[in-house]
């Protein structure tokens, strides 16, 4: 019998502690989630995989850091 080498799979985290990571609010998470950001809902509740998460945060925002910052109204130029 053959045997893959024992890696365990990712956890799922939860909202706060996805939050937590990435030094950002929970309301933060659920904007992002409005725009695609990976996550499984289940039993009511939201799970993420942070490696999914950071991926998908490095596509969109395109930066090497791992918490993008939020956008900030600029003044307008006229």
């Amino acid at each position: 019998m053959h045997h893959e080498p024992s890696e365990q799979p990712e956890r799922w985290v939860t909202k706060q502690q996805l939050a937590d990571h990435l030094a950002v609010t929970r309301r933060w998470i659920e904007s992002q989630q409005q725009v695609g950001l990976p996550h499984l809902h289940t039993g009511g509740m939201n799970r993420y995989r942070i490696s999914e998460v950071e991926t998908w945060l490095q596509e969109r925002y395109g930066s090497a850091a791992r918490t993008p910052r939020p956008n900030r109204k600029r003044p307008h130029e006229g």
